[in-house]
């Protein structure tokens, strides 16, 4: 089984390096801009749209009307005719919203590149910008396919996408266990562990909220506003970090520990709810299901989704009675056989049963016993593509 896995790293650029860098993702961002419009007016007038082919052999012209794209890796610029055609067609499926056009104000450019890159232990070499310092802090595994480079405010970083080859084994589902994530408490398992709920964006609100007062005081295009601004960016990047670095933790936790059983929230639907569309977003429910299934899969776990439509808050996970339980209701007593528990720690054992369920009606066995995790060969101190 070929895995995909990602490593990211910071970057030193020197000072006319980051001039270098910019004008790459500003360029991806103005054809991503330009592809995006040109296909939405070409619709307007054909009903039609434009997919990656069609995109990819119109970019010479468009180069050809916009000097400054020459400067850019011509390989770089396909790349993005490529993905906004994977764009569409997500949204198409409906997996995903139509595609949304680019500001440079957020300051959060990238372009990817396939070929013509360079690694070493000290620097990344990249095509129109030379050789770039980075900050290795842990070796990569298995083969390198691309790099793409980020920008995040002042900061930027590049990503290497690797392949692994996993052995093909039986899913190690020993010590199954089903999940409920909710907004007090960030996660309740069905063993009854309980994971804390950090609060990510609650804790630093009060200075984002100054931060954002002063910022806007501010005169426009003057350079305290431009400090401010990256002041206000700083923040966000920290709880950003915060969020993900404690949803890696939680994650690589549980998955070590245990197989598991999550609902299919509709979180996207969950944040038209005014009132919860924060502390939901601050959460981050969708990000942690993504990062239980794919280390699931890098670890050879079972992980398992039912189905939104489930009454996992609602049933009684002694006897099977349903009642109400409206949001404020937080103990569960049911009138059918006596039980009281916890609403989470009910509704996780609930999600445990339907997920037992459904192993059992793919011919799985959810009792058995796991074997290793396999080794993965390390990188070489230069590789080159």
């Amino acid at each position: 089984m070929r895995v995909q896995k990602g490593f990211k790293y910071r970057l030193k650029p020197t000072e006319e390096q980051k001039q270098l860098l910019l004008q790459q993702g500003g360029n991806a961002r103005f054809l991503w801009n330009h592809l995006l419009a040109n296909n939405i007016q070409h619709h307007k007038t054909t009903g039609k749209f434009k997919f990656a082919h069609e995109m990819v052999v119109s970019i010479p012209k468009i180069k050809e009307e916009h000097d400054f794209l020459k400067l850019s890796f011509s390989q770089s610029l396909q790349t993005v005719a490529r993905d906004l055609d994977k764009a569409m067609k997500s949204c198409f499926k409906q997996q995903t919203r139509f595609p949304r056009f680019k500001r440079k104000a957020l300051q959060r450019d990238s372009f990817t590149i396939p070929q013509k890159w360079r690694l070493s232990k000290g620097y990344v070499f990249i095509p129109k910008v030379g050789e770039v310092k980075w900050i290795k802090h842990r070796p990569l595994q298995g083969e390198p396919k691309k790099i793409t480079i980020t920008q995040d405010g002042d900061h930027w970083y590049c990503s290497v996408l690797c392949e692994l080859q996993l052995p093909d084994r039986p899913k190690d589902t020993s010590n199954l266990v089903g999940i409920d994530v909710g907004l007090k408490s960030f996660a309740t398992l069905s063993d009854g562990g309980v994971i804390d709920n950090p609060k990510h964006l609650n804790k630093s609100e009060k200075r984002l909220a100054e931060a954002q007062r002063s910022l806007s005081k501010k005169v426009k295009n003057s350079q305290n506003r431009k400090r401010q601004r990256k002041q206000v960016q700083k923040l966000y990047r920290k709880i950003r970090n915060q969020r993900l670095d404690f949803l890696h933790k939680t994650s690589a936790s549980v998955i070590a520990k245990h197989a598991v059983v999550l609902e299919d929230l509709d979180v996207q639907g969950m944040m038209k709810n005014r009132s919860l569309s924060k502390a939901i977003s601050d959460a981050g429910w969708f990000e942690f299901k993504r990062q239980l299934e794919y280390k699931a899969q890098w670890k050879g776990k079972l992980f398992i989704t039912i189905e939104r439509k489930e009454p996992t808050s609602k049933r009684c996970s002694s006897c099977g009675n349903i009642q109400d339980m409206p949001l404020g209701k937080t103990i569960y007593s049911c009138p059918a056989c006596g039980m009281t528990m916890g609403r989470d720690l009910n509704a996780a054992r609930n999600i445990l049963e339907i997920g037992l369920n459904t192993a059992g009606r793919a011919g799985i066995n959810a009792c058995g016993v796991g074997t290793g995790v396999p080794t993965m060969k390390q990188e070489k101190e230069c590789l080159v593509n």
